[in-house]
């Protein structure tokens, strides 16, 4: 088998290492996805998928399946919890020009998982194979072999190119030795998913809103089947004791006021990272995703840019495919890590610091840009644009 016969492997198979795989056999380029679990991930993470990643799943063919199992969310608001009152209500209608897709779309990443995989092996030359853990991989310069662990042993696999999609903790990035610099936010999250509605919580409230607190802010988000509240944890509230069912009632109605009865169905508590990697190529690796950038989700940015990535890298592997030089990876690592930081990255900084704000004065300058922008057509597009990671269309 030649070099440009080999197969690209990807390590993992969430939402970045199948949108990777999706486009590039869609594009008539083998892929081949390795996934340590047995089972795709079901755990809630990620939820949002903005006009942009939208545009590229119509491309590869999943847009209206994803569509389906999602909720469209047209208005992004901001409030203040203390006095409440609503700062900054943008309508998406103000970017219904810009794209065929003007709303967030919310819909739970595990969801979207179960559209793409299936989407792959559809194909003619893309497939996924589960329960196969990465070990390591070898570049012989011309090729990279990698070795998996599975039910049945140790498994070897060739490939012209190995992709790590693996997540934070990604052996690829580990074993190239590649730098992971940034911070961990002292704030933990807690998330509770119920049956309440957004109108329960707060009367007025959009399907997607953030409410500023220096204390205790909260995002509410609308999904197809539950409303899912993210608090920030103080620093010295202990886990085990916030995470019992008495204490998370207890929460939601210490900031939210009396509210009808309702079912818990999910909890969660994490850390944030804000860190990107200090190359994403070395040789025939790559790096997209959560192994190349990790980010404050506040903005709902962070498995979409690792979406971005895999679309940018299928264009230049595709090129590759058709005789261009491999030089040109070093443009994807180039373009998508300054990407990470000069655009997520501040952007999801800022949206955390807004939330945080306790001085008066920075709050009340905060509220008058939101609703500045707001009230303002001009404003409100280029805003959402940014919100929507449309910036090139401003």
């Amino acid at each position: 088998m030649s070099e440009k016969q080999l197969p690209i492997l990807i390590a993992g198979a969430g939402p970045v290492g199948l949108s990777l795989a999706l486009a590039l056999s869609r594009a008539g380029i083998p892929a081949e996805v390795f996934e340590m679990d047995a089972e795709l991930n079901t755990q809630i993470r990620a939820s949002t998928f903005h006009p942009k990643t939208l545009e590229m799943f119509k491309e590869w063919g999943v847009v209206d399946e994803i569509i389906q199992h999602g909720y469209k969310v047209d208005q992004l608001q901001y409030w203040e919890r203390a006095p409440r009152r609503l700062i900054a209500d943008f309508s998406y209608a103000s970017i219904a020009d810009d794209t065929p897709y003007p709303y967030r779309l919310q819909c739970p990443q595990h969801i979207a998982t179960r559209v793409l995989k299936p989407a792959v092996e559809a194909t003619a030359t893309g497939k996924v194979y589960m329960g196969y853990k990465l070990i390591d991989f070898v570049d012989h310069g011309t090729h990279v072999t990698a070795r998996f662990e599975t039910a049945n042993g140790i498994v070897e696999r060739e490939g012209s190119y190995i992709v790590g999609a693996d997540g934070s903790h990604s052996v690829v990035r580990k074993q190239l030795n590649i730098g992971f610099k940034g911070k961990t936010y002292e704030d933990r999250f807690l998330l509770i998913g119920s049956d309440l509605k957004t109108e329960d919580l707060l009367p007025g409230a959009a399907q997607v809103c953030y409410i500023f607190d220096p204390q205790e802010w909260v995002i509410i988000l609308n999904l197809p089947d539950i409303v899912r509240v993210v608090f920030r944890m103080t620093d010295d509230e202990n886990e085990e004791v916030a995470m019992k069912e008495e204490n998370l009632r207890a929460r939601i109605s210490n900031f939210f006021g009396k509210v009808p009865d309702y079912k818990i169905k999910t909890t969660q508590l994490y850390r944030v990272h804000q860190r990107v990697a200090d190359t994403f190529r070395v040789g025939r690796a790559l790096l997209v995703g959560d192994s190349a950038h990790n980010n404050n989700p506040s903005g709902g940015m962070g498995m979409n840019s690792g979406i971005h990535d895999a679309a940018n890298l299928t264009e230049k592997l595709v090129r590759i495919w058709n005789g261009e030089s491999d030089s040109i990876l070093d443009d994807y690592s180039n373009e998508r890590r300054q990407y990470a930081v000069e655009s997520v990255q501040l952007y999801t900084d800022q949206q955390y610091n807004n939330m945080v704000m306790s001085a008066e004065e920075e709050r009340e300058r905060r509220n008058k840009s939101l609703s500045g922008a707001a009230s303002d057509p001009a404003k409100a597009r280029a805003y959402l644009l940014r919100a929507s990671m449309l910036e090139e269309r401003i």
